[in-house]
């Protein structure tokens, strides 16, 4: 299988776009259509429009773990129009944690962004051995 490894660091500064995920993401089909805003210390807010009390904190993965470097099969890059990696952005949804816990990013299931279209999807990796939660350091 061929396989495309995405690059994970923004080449652009997001300040608030809307990306669209047909398919949901895991566990929340219906949530389509979200709302990316940048926010400080290089975290992002993903606020759902489809459903206005749903939000997620995500990352570029690059400054936290800048050794990540999924690869996305090539149905997955050929449904998100991703001709080269440089198209895709890869983001990482967070747990920030509660009770004292620490803030924990998901890199088994990043969402992938076609950068040109706006679509995205959040997709499960497979035959990749990743953390579901990786501990987070935030400053």
């Amino acid at each position: 299988m061929t396989t495309t490894s995405t690059p994970t660091t923004p080449t652009e500064q997001v300040e608030s776009v809307v990306l669209s995920l047909p398919s949901g993401l895991v566990g929340f089909p219906l949530a389509q259509h979200f709302r990316l805003s940048a926010g400080p210390g290089g975290l992002y807010d993903m606020q759902c429009l489809d459903m206005p009390d749903m939000g997620f904190v995500v990352i570029a993965p690059s400054p936290f773990f800048p050794e990540y470097s999924p690869s996305i099969d090539p149905d997955t890059a050929g449904r998100l129009g991703l001709e080269s990696p440089e198209d895709a952005l890869v983001l990482l949804l967070v747990n920030l944690g509660v009770d004292g816990e620490q803030p924990a990013a998901n890199l088994l299931a990043p969402v992938v962004v076609n950068r040109h279209t706006k679509e995205a999807a959040q997709i499960v990796l497979t035959d990749q051995d990743l953390p579901l939660r990786a501990t987070l350091q935030l400053d």
